[in-house]
C-alpha cells in the first residue's frame, strides 16, 4: 500500500502509522532494509505492511518482516545492561545502569591497552552493516587492526573478483538470455523485490536458467538445466568449463588479446583439468560439464550470479578466480546481459571508518590477517579473520587477544569449531557482547549491553540505488536501551575519544555521513517515504578504467598491474600464492578420502539463507518458529530408504569431529550422496515452549561438524572455511 492508504487505515483501527525501515536482516544489511508502514496502537507495534513507494521491496513484505513485533517484544529481549557475577559460562549477572557499564567497559580496555597494547582488543563483525564503519572507527582510534570479519561473506568473493577483473561485476538480468545462479539463491538471500523480482521477470520473457547448487530450492525448480555438484568442489567445475572452453576454442579473441594477461599459461594450465576429471571430483557428468560450457560460452548475452556458496570451501579462491577468468575469456564482461561494472555513484554518504589513518604500523600488528598483509587494507579496512582472532586467545600466537567486543553477532554459532570458539570465550579475559536478544555467547559475557531494534531509535539512514530514507522511530526503547550506533559514540566519549566521536551526539554523526548528499537528517526525516531518485544510465565496456583502478592498499597500487584482466595473477605469485586457480580437496570428500568414506559415507554442507529466519537468530519468534519448529536435514529418497528412515524421524547425524540430533525430510531435490541442513540452530522459543538445543554435540549446530585443521580447512589465500565434511546417518532409537 502507499503511504496514504495506510494513513487512511490506521485512522479506521484507531492506529497511529508510522514508515520506516524493515530491520529483520539487520540494520543496513546487504541490498538494504524493505521500506514499511508500522502500525502502532495504544503505544504498542502491533504489525508492519509493505510500502509500495520503497524501490527496495515495492509493497512487499517477506514473513520475517511481518514477523517484527512480536520479535521486538520477543521473551529474550535484553532491555537493561548487565554485568557477570558468577563463573564464566554460568550466565549468572546483576543489573546495572547505562553509564556505569559503559564506564566499567572503558576501564577495562584502558588497563589493557595500557598493559598489552592497543591490539590486545578485537571486534567481531556481523555481516556487512551500516554500523560496521562506527566499529572501525572505534578500532582505529583507539590503535588497533583486529577488526574481526566473519570469513562467511561477500568480502571473499569481491577480493578474488577485484584482483582477478579490477572490480566486483554484478550479473545483468534485464538483459541476459542465459542466467547461470551459481552457489547461489535469488529468493531467500535479499530483499524481496530484489533479486527476486528479477529472477521471475528474467524467467517470464524467456531467459533460459541454469541452477548449479547440491539441492533444488525454489529457483531450481524454475531453472531449465540444473548442475548438481557436490558441496565444495565448485573449483574442479569451473576449471573444467575452462579446460572444454579454452580447447574448444570458444574465446572472444579480441577481447582476450586486448584486454588479458597471461592467456598462454592459463592455457597450458587448463588442459590437465579435463571433464572426466571433474565428473569423478565434483559429480557432475562430463558430458552435462561440455554441455554447460558450451552453451554460456556460445550465448552472446550470458551472466553467472556467484553465491557465497562457493566461498565455503578451502578452494574457494580458485573457484571464485576461475569463474571470473570465464567471464573475461568469453567477452562476458561489461557487456549488455553479461557482468557488468556499476557506475560509481554521483554522491554517497562520508566514509567515516578512518580510512586516511591507516599505518604499515597498524597492519603490521593484524594478529590473524583475512587476507595477506601485502593486500591490506581491503575494502573493509584492515580486517582479521574472525576464527583467527579467536584462535590467538587460546594459542596466544603471535600474541594474545584479552579483550573482544561482539555486536550483533555470536561466535559460537557463526563459525567454525564450536568446542574451539567455546573454550576461547572461556578463557577471555574481557567479553563485551551487544545485541537486542538473548545468544549464544551471553554465558560467557563480563558485560551485556541491551541494543535497541531498529523500531525504537530514529536511525541511521537507508541508502540504495534509487532510494534514500530514515530510520522512523516507531516505538520507545524497551527499558534503558541505545543503537549499537549510540553504544560506540558513548564507549568512544568514555575512552577519551570524544573529538572523534562527535562527543556522542548521534544526529551530528549522522549530518557528517549525509553531508555529501547535500542534506541533513532534520531534513532528511521530513521526507516520510525517502527520497527516490532515478539511478544513472549504464554504461559498457568501461575496461580502460576499471582494470586501472587503484586498489585500497596503503600504496594505492592498481588491482591489475599490467591493466588487464589478471588470467595469471602476478599479485599473487609475488605474495607466494599459485599465480593460476587449481583444484584444493576439500578436508573430507568422497574422493580424496575414500577410507573415511567408508564409515561416513554422505556428504554434509549447510544452507546459508532461509525463508524463515536471519542467520543464527530469531528462532525464537514464534510466528517464525511456528513456520519451522525443528531443525530438518534434507536426505535423499534412496540414502533415507537404505537406513530405514522416514519423514520427521529424528536422525543422529555423526562427523569424525562432533555429532547432531536432528529431523528428517524426505528431499527428492538432492544429491543421492549429499545430505544438508540450515545452519545457526541453537535458540528456543519460550512462548512456545521449545528449549534450546545444544551448542555442541547432541544439538542442532552445524559449526560442529566440520573440520578445523588450520592446513586443510580454510582458503589459503581469502580464510574462507570448509562447510564440507563426511558423516554418517541412522535413526534415533529411543532406549
Amino acid at each position: 500500500m502507499d503511504f496514504q492508504q495506510a494513513l487512511e487505515v490506521a485512522q479506521a483501527n484507531g492506529e497511529n502509522c508510522i514508515p520506516t525501515v524493515c530491520g529483520m536482516c539487520g540494520p543496513g544489511g546487504p541490498g538494504g532494509g524493505c521500506g514499511i508502514y508500522a502500525f502502532v496502537k495504544n503505544g504498542r507495534f502491533t504489525r508492519v505492511a509493505g510500502m509500495d513507494e520503497s524501490p527496495v521491496n515495492k509493497g512487499a513484505v517477506c514473513a520475517k518482516g511481518h514477523a517484527a513485533p512480536q520479535w521486538v517484544y520477543s521473551q529474550d529481549r535484553l532491555t537493561h545492561p548487565l554485568k557477570r557475577i558468577g563463573k564464566k559460562g554460568e550466565g549468572k549477572f546483576e543489573t546495572i545502569s547505562w553509564d556505569a557499564a559503559i564506564g566499567h567497559i572503558a576501564e577495562v580496555l584502558t588497563q589493557q591497552k595500557e598493559t598489552y597494547g592497543a591490539e590486545s582488543l578485537a571486534i567481531l563483525s556481523p555481516a556487512k552493516r551500516s554500523y560496521n564503519d562506527y566499529l572501525k572507527r572505534f578500532l582505529t582510534v583507539h590503535g588497533s587492526p583486529n577488526y574481526g570479519h566473519s570469513g562467511i561473506c561477500a568480502m571473499q568473493r569481491a577480493f578474488a573478483f577485484m584482483y582477478t577483473l579490477g572490480d566486483y561485476p554484478r550479473p545483468d538480468y534485464g538483459q541476459s538470455d542465459l542466467i547461470i545462479y551459481w552457489g547461489r539463491q535469488p529468493i531467500y538471500s535479499g530483499p524481496v523485490a530484489r533479486p527476486a523480482r528479477a529472477f521471475l521477470a528474467a524467467k517470464q520473457r524467456g531467459a533460459k536458467i541454469i541452477a548449479i547448487k547440491p539441492s533444488v530450492e525454489p529457483d531450481v525448480g524454475m531453472a531449465d538445466i540444473w548442475v548438481p555438484v557436490r558441496p565444495g568442489t565448485d573449483a574442479a567445475l569451473a576449471l573444467a568449463m575452462l579446460h572444454v572452453v579454452i580447447g574448444e576454442d570458444l574465446i572472444d579473441h579480441a577481447f582476450v588479446e586486448k584486454w588479458c594477461h597471461g592467456f598462454k599459461r592459463l592455457q597450458a594450465h587448463v588442459r590437465q583439468y579435463d571433464p572426466q576429471w571433474a565428473e569423478f571430483i565434483s559429480g557432475v557428468p562430463a558430458g552435462q560439464i561440455e554441455a554447460v560450457a558450451r552453451l554460456y560460452a556460445t550465448t552472446p548475452r550470458a551472466t553467472i550470479d556467484l553465491g557465497n556458496g562457493v566461498e565455503h570451501a578451502p578452494s574457494a579462491n580458485d573457484a571464485i578466480r576461475a569463474v571470473a577468468i570465464l567471464m573475461a575469456i568469453t567477452g562476458h564482461l561489461d557487456r549488455p546481459g553479461t557482468n557488468i561494472f556499476a557506475l560509481p555513484p554521483k554522491a554517497a554518504p562520508e566514509d567515516i571508518a578512518l580510512k586516511e589513518r591507516y599505518t604499515q604500523a597498524l597492519l603490521d600488528k593484524l594478529v590473524g590477517p583475512e587476507f595477506p598483509v601485502a593486500f591490506q587494507p581491503f575494502l573493509e579496512g584492515p580486517a582479521s579473520a574472525y576464527y583467527r582472532i579467536l584462535e590467538s586467545v587460546l594459542t596466544e600466537k603471535p600474541y594474545p587477544v584479552r579483550g573482544v567486543i561482539a555486536p550483533g553477532t555470536q561466535a559460537a554459532v557463526s563459525t567454525r569449531g564450536t568446542q574451539n570458539v567455546l573454550a576461547a570465550l572461556q578463557k577471555l579475559d574481557f567479553f563485551v557482547l551487544a545485541d537486542v536478544a538473548r545468544t549464544a555467547d551471553m554465558p560467557f559475557a563480563d558485560i551485556v549491553m541491551p541494543l535497541a531494534t531498529s523500531y525504537e531509535v530514529d536511525h541511521p539512514f537507508q541508502m540504495v540505488p534509487g532510494w534514500l530514507m530514515a530510520t522512523h522511530r516507531v516505538i520507545e526503547p524497551l527499558g534503558p536501551s541505545k543503537s549499537v550506533f549510540e553504544f560506540m559514540l558513548d564507549l568512544g566519549n568514555a575512552m577519551g575519544y570524544g573529538d572523534d566521536f562527535w562527543n556522542g551526539d548521534i544526529d551530528a554523526a549522522m549530518d557528517d555521513q549525509l553531508k555529501p548528499l547535500g542534506m541533513d537528517m532534520a531534513e532528511l526525516r521530513q521526507q516520510q517515504t525517502g527520497v527516490v531518485y532515478p539511478p544513472g544510465l549504464q554504461a559498457y565496456e568501461k575496461y580502460q578504467t576499471i582494470f586501472s583502478r587503484p586498489s585500497p592498499c596503503l600504496s594505492r597500487r592498481p588491482f591489475l598491474p599490467q591493466g588487464k584482466v589478471a588470467l595469471y595473477n602476478t599479485s599473487f605469485e609475488k605474495a607466494g600464492f599459485t599465480p593460476l586457480p587449481e583444484w584444493r580437496e576439500p578436508p573430507e570428500s568422497l574422493s580424496a578420502t575414500p577410507e573415511l568414506a567408508q564409515r561416513y559415507p554422505l556428504i554434509l554442507s549447510d544452507y546459508h539463507t532461509s525463508k524463515n529466519f536471519s542467520a543464527s537468530w530469531q528462532r525464537n519468534v514464534p510466528h517464525l518458529r511456528e513456520i519451522q519448529p525443528d531443525p530438518v536435514l534434507h536426505i535423499h529418497p534412496q540414502a533415507a530408504s537404505a537406513r530405514l528412515i522416514e519423514e520427521n524421524d529424528w536422525l543422529i547425524v555423526k562427523s569424525p569431529h562432533g555429532w547432531m540430533k536432528v529431523k528428517a525430510e524426505i528431499y527428492p531435490g538432492i544429491r543421492p550422496d549429499t545430505v544438508m541442513i540450515l545452519h545457526g540452530w541453537w535458540q528456543g522459543c519460550r512462548e512456545l515452549g521449545f528449549e534450546d538445543y545444544p551448542l555442541s554435540d547432541g544439538g542442532a549446530n552445524v559449526n560442529t561438524m566440520y573440520s578445523v585443521d588450520p592446513q586443510k580447512a580454510y582458503d589459503p589465500l581469502i580464510t574462507a572455511m570448509t562447510s564440507q565434511t563426511l558423516v554418517q546417518v541412522e535413526k534415533w532409537e529411543v532406549s
